[in-house]
């Protein structure tokens, strides 16, 4: 498989939180080389390639950031709700899609800069204040949304120069493909390892899916493929400090609720196996799916791995695809490592 291509298959299927009902099918077509395939009561998608030896959960999230519809309005506009962390600063002007009965086009509505009042000019909008332009007469968008419907930022996948790629929802579709290419890795080496991929539900909005997979699986170890922050120039050219570049490699997290032996380990291969990665610290809880599998019924080791991306939660995501290859390699390798290869 191609990164690029399996990434774009992924990235292109609007799944928000509450709605990732759209991705199991991409998700099918892409995994059920590797092994069975089900949906589990929560809307969790697993693949489960079976195996005699130990038993690791993969984990990355399949749903993304969107908006729910709250009122339909005469003229053809719809009021919304974000879903997850949808960020008001860079909303307006922005073409979104409603999931809808059919899927229906918009524009989030942006007021001309000419008519912005002074007391407004330096504060983003809130989302109350905006509004979803359809071009829909009220009686014809009522046959087509109902409220509760759930909206995206229009989905869209580019390529930069070199390696890089644009996208909407590269968190976490990228650790979704970053999971399939581990698959396919391990597939080459004829590891014997039981691994249960998890295409998790809700991580937007603190649902918790990732928790119920892996309370059902009882796997012994557990990787997290989550997003993290790439270094991103702001005004002066300066860095903040608590990012690192994009295409430096994978990002093994340390935090005191992921296992220092696992993360070690991990640290370990990447030095064995010449792979690119960097260190990220966090003090405390990770705020992904890796702190209630930690948790989960008697307790996960579990440890993450993340490739860097820039403008997150944003429609124009950028990710380095390098990095997700070194993700996918270290993962695969620590495992084969587990089984002495």
């Amino acid at each position: 498989m191609e990164m690029k291509e399996v990434l774009k298959r992924f990235c292109l299927c609007p799944a928000p939180a509450g709605a990732e009902s759209e991705l199991y099918r991409t998700a099918r077509q892409v995994m059920e080389r590797f092994g069975s395939c089900k949906t589990d009561k929560r809307g969790n998608f697993i693949c489960t390639k079976e195996g005699k030896g130990m038993h690791f959960l993969l984990d990355a999230h399949m749903d993304q950031i969107g908006l729910a519809v709250t009122a339909i309005e005469e003229g053809g506009f719809l009021k919304v709700g974000k879903v997850g962390g949808m960020d008001c600063r860079v909303a307006p002007a922005s073409e979104v899609l409603v999931l809808g009965k059919e899927p229906v086009y918009g524009i989030v509505s942006a007021k001309p800069p000419h008519l912005v009042e002074e007391s407004e000019k330096n504060k983003a909008a809130k989302w109350e204040d905006m509004a979803i332009d359809t071009g829909l007469t009220f009686e014809a968008l009522q046959q087509k949304v109902s409220l509760g419907d759930k909206v995206v930022y229009q989905p869209y996948f580019g390529e930069l120069l070199g390696d890089r790629v644009s996208a909407t929802a590269l968190d976490d579709r990228a650790g979704m493909a970053i999971i399939a290419r581990v698959l396919e890795l391990l597939e080459q080496a004829d590891s014997q390892a039981k691994v249960s991929a998890v295409f998790s539900v809700g991580e937007e909005v603190a649902g918790k899916g990732a928790d119920n997979a892996a309370f059902a699986s009882q796997a012994e170890e557990a990787i997290v493929v989550d997003v993290s922050f790439a270094s991103q120039k702001e005004v002066g050219g300066k860095h903040k400090n608590s990012t690192m570049p994009l295409g430096g490699g994978a990002f093994i997290g340390v935090a005191p609720i992921l296992c220092r032996q696992v993360s070690d380990g991990l640290i370990d291969c990447a030095r064995q196996h010449g792979i690119n990665y960097q260190i990220e610290v966090m003090n405390g809880r990770t705020g992904t799916n890796a702190d209630g599998i930690a948790c989960a019924k008697y307790g996960t080791k579990t440890a993450m791995v993340s490739p860097p991306i820039r403008n997150m939660h944003t429609a124009v995501e950028v990710a380095s695809l390098a990095d997700l290859e070194s993700c996918a390699a270290l993962i695969a390798h620590y495992i084969l490592s587990k089984e002495g290869k």
